[in-house]
C-alpha cells in the first residue's frame, strides 16, 4: 500500500486497516455460509462479476461471465493446497464443485478474524468495514450457490434488465460498446426466456 493512503487513514481513525484482493476474497467466500461448497464453478465466477469491489477484465465466454483473475485465484489456491475442485453428481447433473481443504479452512479463518475488526481496502481505493464485506460475500453465496447454468442466467438476465449496465462500472474490458452490445442481448434473452415460460404453463 501507497504510504499516503496509510497516513491518510490513520489520519480518519479508520485503523486497523488490510488491503486485501481476489486471493483473500475468494477465501472468504468459500469459507462463507457455514463452508459450504461451491457447487459449480460458474458460481463464483457470476458472484464475483456481480461483486462491484473486484477489480477484474472480462475474459470471452459463451454464456456466462468468466473472469480471468478468479481463475488463476483459484490454480494457485489449488496449487498451495488450499482448494480443492471435484466433478461430482450434484442435484441430478455433474457439476465442478470447490470447496476449501483443511489448510485452507484454517488460513481463510484467520483472514476472516483479521478482517471482520477491521477497514479493509479493495481495489486501491475503496474503504470498507470488514464485517459489512463478510455478509455481502455470504449473501452471495447463499443467493446463487447451487443453481443450474440456466438458473444463473435466467438470474442474471433479470438483474441487468432491472439495473441496467451499471453493474459493469467494475469491470476492466467493457466500453460503451460492449455495453450497448451486453445490454441488447439482455433485452433479447429476457423477452425470449419470459416467452418460454409463459408457453410451458399453457401446457400445464
Amino acid at each position: 500500500m501507497d504510504e499516503w493512503k496509510a497516513e491518510v487513514l490513520k489520519r480518519l481513525n479508520l485503523d486497523p486497516f488490510h488491503e486485501i484482493g481476489p486471493r483473500e476474497l475468494v477465501l472468504l467466500f468459500l469459507l462463507s455460509d457455514g463452508r459450504s461448497p461451491v457447487v459449480g464453478e460458474e458460481v463464483i465466477h457470476l458472484c464475483f462479476f456481480l461483486y462491484p469491489y473486484v477489480d477484474t477484465p472480462l475474459s470471452p465466454s459463451i454464456i456466462l461471465p468468466r473472469l480471468s483473475e478468479i481463475d488463476r485465484t483459484l490454480e494457485a489456491l489449488e496449487a498451495e493446497g488450499l482448494v480443492e475442485r471435484r466433478t461430482e453428481f450434484v442435484r441430478g447433473r455433474y457439476a465442478s464443485v470447490i470447496r476449501l481443504t483443511e489448510r485452507g479452512t484454517a488460513e481463510a479463518k484467520k483472514l476472516q478474524g483479521q478482517v471482520q475488526s477491521s477497514w479493509i481496502i479493495l481495489r486501491g481505493m475503496a474503504v470498507r468495514r470488514g464485517v459489512e464485506i463478510l455478509g455481502e460475500l455470504e449473501a452471495l453465496k447463499k443467493t446463487y450457490n447451487g443453481r443450474s447454468p440456466l438458473e444463473l442466467l435466467g438470474l442474471l438476465v433479470s438483474k441487468l434488465e432491472a439495473e441496467g449496465d451499471s453493474i459493469l462500472w467494475h469491470v476492466r474490458g467493457v466500453d460503451e460498446n460492449v455495453k450497448q452490445s451486453i445490454m441488447s442481448l439482455v433485452k433479447q434473452l429476457s423477452k425470449e426466456m419470459k416467452s418460454l415460460v409463459r408457453e410451458s404453463y399453457s401446457w400445464v
